[in-house]
């Protein structure tokens, strides 16, 4: 039982809502609509709304659509007129291939510079999306914070919402130089 006046913390759905909302959501052709209930404790939803069927399906095949912190089940539908945007099949995609999908999905995001293809180590390649040097910033009850904001680098928050790996190929959002 909470005491009364003591301060809280988000709950991690709301948390990761506004990650989606304050990283993918600074965009003008998009929306993130709201964060839904489920029925019978089934979790969470985050639709996300796209004008572009092309920058729709890219963006569902990079995001992470489904997402459990703790026990919470969290789902993320991107749509397109009215239907859920199929994600790409990406299991001939090379690390060029991907690339042109994250640039196809962001290249109206306002925090989206440019995706690169690069060596991590010989022989094998990451694709980076590069992001301005921006902060992320947003209420969430954060008791670190005098004001209790989340605040995080752009890079790291879009990190938090993209899949880790497309067809075995590292996804590693980076901060412009």
């Amino acid at each position: 039982m909470t005491q009364p006046n003591q301060p809280e913390l988000s709950p991690p759905q709301v948390t990761y809502f506004n990650q989606l909302k304050y990283s993918i959501g600074n965009d003008p052709f998009l929306t993130v609509i709201d964060l839904y209930e489920l029925p019978k404790n089934a979790g969470y939803l985050i639709p996300i709304w796209i004008r572009n069927e092309e920058k729709a399906r890219a963006l569902a095949t990079i995001l992470e659509t489904q997402r459990e912190i703790g026990n919470i089940p969290i789902y993320v539908v991107v749509l397109f007129d009215g239907n859920i945007a199929e994600p790409y099949d990406v299991s001939k995609f090379n690390a060029r291939d991907i690339s042109k999908l994250v640039e196809d999905a962001l290249e109206t995001n306002r925090y989206f510079l440019f995706s690169k293809v690069a060596f991590v180590v010989p022989g094998t390649v990451a694709v980076y999306p590069v992001f301005t040097k921006s902060v992320t910033q947003f209420y969430n009850e954060d008791l670190s914070d005098l004001y209790r904001n989340y605040n995080e680098v752009a890079a790291e928050v879009f990190k938090e919402v993209f899949q880790e790996k497309i067809n075995g190929i590292d996804l590693d959002p980076s901060t412009e130089e």
